[in-house]
């Protein structure tokens, strides 16, 4: 562990047979990092532009897609990525803390792990057992840069008196749904209510929360939900064997 590391909680790492793809126009990278999963029994495929990307989604379905944000075209590659099956988990990784944007353009369209430059390959395999498994987290400096975001949003022009106010049961399940891309119709007739009930809750959800827009609301729920420490402890790595993909 380096001195940049998050702190250790407990050990955590992926699943065995846990498949994951790398996304990665850097062949030594995808080489390495390959070698090093395989060594903790996670099964690798390999892609490094859009074409080699479905080739191998549609040969193997991915658990986690893993993807470098430095690979050209990475914004269209992790946008896709998020497209290509809503069942596999995207974590991005070579983030550096001082492109903020970058780390809060990730976080908002709804990847599962943000793994930064100065952060260890321990750590990174705590995100993938994370993402692997249905959850969401970061480190501590990154969660800092997203809270930070959180405020920004919050200071902005309130839209409504009741900015402080906590959202009812009824709002969060409302905010659950926009996150998953369900329009205000839609959440009606999920939930049993009349169209203009919905806006009523969006538009009283939005002034409560501090933000003009759904997506900004989406936001905001995504970075607390990523404000959560990581499990970063890395248990004795077993001898790697078998070639790299």
């Amino acid at each position: 562990m380096s001195a940049h590391d998050p702190p250790i909680a407990v050990a955590s790492v992926p699943a065995p047979g846990t498949r994951v793809l790398i996304i990665d126009d850097g062949r030594l990278n995808r080489e390495c990092l390959s070698a090093r999963l395989e060594a903790h029994d996670v099964e690798v495929r390999a892609a490094w532009d859009l074409p080699s990307l479905f080739a191998a989604a549609d040969e193997d379905q991915p658990e986690v897609i893993l993807l470098n944000i430095a690979t050209e075209d990475s914004g269209t590659l992790l946008q896709v990525s998020l497209d290509i099956d809503a069942a596999a988990a995207v974590v991005v990784y070579g983030l550096s803390v001082d492109r903020e944007p970058e780390i809060v353009a990730c976080a908002e369209a709804g990847v599962a792990g943000l793994h930064l430059r100065s952060e260890s390959f321990a750590h990174l395999l705590a995100l993938l057992a994370n993402a692997s498994t249905g959850g969401a987290q970061c480190s501590s400096q990154v969660s800092a840069i997203l809270l930070r975001r959180v405020y920004a949003l919050a200071h902005q022009p309130p839209t409504s008196d009741s900015k402080t106010d906590l959202l009812t049961a009824r709002e969060l399940e409302i905010l659950d749904l926009i996150e998953l891309g369900l329009t205000n119709q839609q959440i009606a007739s999920r939930l049993s209510l009349a169209l203009h009930t919905v806006k009523n809750h969006v538009h009283n959800m939005l002034g409560k929360l501090g933000v003009a827009t759904r997506a900004e609301a989406v936001a905001v729920s995504r970075a607390l939900r990523y404000a959560k420490p990581v499990a970063t402890e890395l248990p004795e790595s077993p001898t790697a064997s078998g070639s790299t993909r």
